[in-house]
């Protein structure tokens, strides 16, 4: 690994640091330093970090994820190849991912151990390279409202998020997102608190103009590492290199979008199944200060469907419950969103007892 580079305090702590847990953690300059630098040097406050993280991997087993194999390919990655400094890079498509579904399927523990083993990937590669960072680009493309309005797929979103910051210090040189939605500011919103200032600043954040984060990504990278669609002129199987992906090619069409269907401002729609007997809800949260309009256009196949908007904890409706024809006509409507707090738009199938229900929507907050 690279000589560690540290000012002349880093290195007075890390000598003091390493009298303290040198016999817990017998390791590098180099991998001792991150711990001290993501607690500001405060040397209680490192070993606790560190403490932490030793019973963590011990907990979930995570030197075994060195011969672990998925028996399914969740979330598919791909190592590109190395910027100007030798940092590995690492994509991300996560707009393609179906964590939803994953979640719904009761797969979270299964999802959390493919992210864990993705990010000691992360850290492998990275020492094998001579180096302790890596780079990673994250494609929001194909991302929707659907992903993200449902409370255990937030929950995961943001328990990976601090697991990556209370056990992996300074592993991120620096992190690209990409084509990101305008629903993506709500996810970040509920991501940067978890997150410490030193990982935020390596944060880089992009809509869809793609000449404009190509020519951030090829900044410090020749284009010989990167796929042609993101820039580069790395060789294969196509533009996406879709034959060097993570444990397995992936299909012809994962990069291709299938038939959707787009409102008349361009919103893309999504299609879910609410199960008999069960009702599926989606969040969304107003901080103080915020002008905001919640914006609902939905339809379903065959049958009605209950609908009402709550605020808190189902005392008061602003949109009163009731059953909607949504089956033969589409329903439509926004909510001013005048106070603070958490407003839970519900789609509601309790009252049938064995057909399901299928729903197109596009929901969306947006300011007033």
């Amino acid at each position: 690994m690279a000589p560690v580079a540290a000012t002349i305090e880093e290195l007075e702590k890390l000598s003091e640091f390493r009298a303290i847990v040198g016999k817990i953690y017998p390791e590098s300059d180099e991998k001792l330093l991150p711990w001290l630098r993501a607690r500001d040097l405060d040397l209680v406050k490192a070993e606790q970090m560190l403490r932490r993280h030793i019973i963590w991997r011990r907990n979930n087993e995570i030197d075994a994820l060195k011969t672990w194999r998925s028996p399914v390919v969740l979330y598919p990655y791909m190592q590109f190849g190395f910027d100007k400094a030798n940092c590995p890079i690492f994509m991300l498509p996560v707009g393609r991912w179906d964590i939803r579904s994953t979640i719904e399927s009761g797969d979270m523990a299964l999802s959390l151990r493919f992210v864990y083993q993705a990010l000691e990937t992360v850290v492998s590669t990275a020492h094998k390279a001579g180096n302790s960072q890596g780079i990673i680009i994250l494609d929001f493309d194909g991302f929707t409202y659907r992903q993200i309005a449902h409370r255990t797929v937030l929950q995961g979103f943001l328990e990976v998020i601090r697991v990556f910051d209370a056990n992996y210090p300074e592993l991120l040189k620096s992190c690209y997102v990409i084509n990101a939605p305008k629903i993506f500011n709500a996810l970040f919103t509920l991501i940067k608190p978890v997150l410490n200032s030193r990982t935020l600043v390596k944060i880089h954040i992009f809509g869809p103009n793609k000449p404009k984060w190509q020519e951030a990504l090829l900044k410090h990278t020749e284009s010989d590492q990167l796929p042609p669609f993101w820039g580069g002129t790395r060789p294969g199987r196509d533009e996406f290199c879709s034959d060097d992906w993570f444990m397995e090619p992936l299909p012809p069409n994962f990069f291709k979008r299938g038939s959707t269907n787009v409102d008349e401002f361009g919103e893309e729609w999504a299609t879910i199944k609410v199960p008999a007997r069960e009702k599926v809800l989606f969040e969304y949260v107003v901080k103080a200060g915020e002008n905001s309009v919640l914006k609902w256009v939905f339809k379903t196949d065959g049958y009605d469907i209950g609908f009402s908007i709550y605020f808190g904890e189902e005392e008061d409706f602003p949109v009163q419950y009731q059953r909607v024809n949504s089956h033969e006509e589409q329903e439509e409507g926004f909510l001013n969103l005048e106070k603070p707090g958490t407003y839970t738009l519900e789609f509601d199938n309790s009252y049938s007892r064995t057909r399901a229900k299928t729903l197109h929507y596009s929901i969306g907050m947006s300011e007033s």
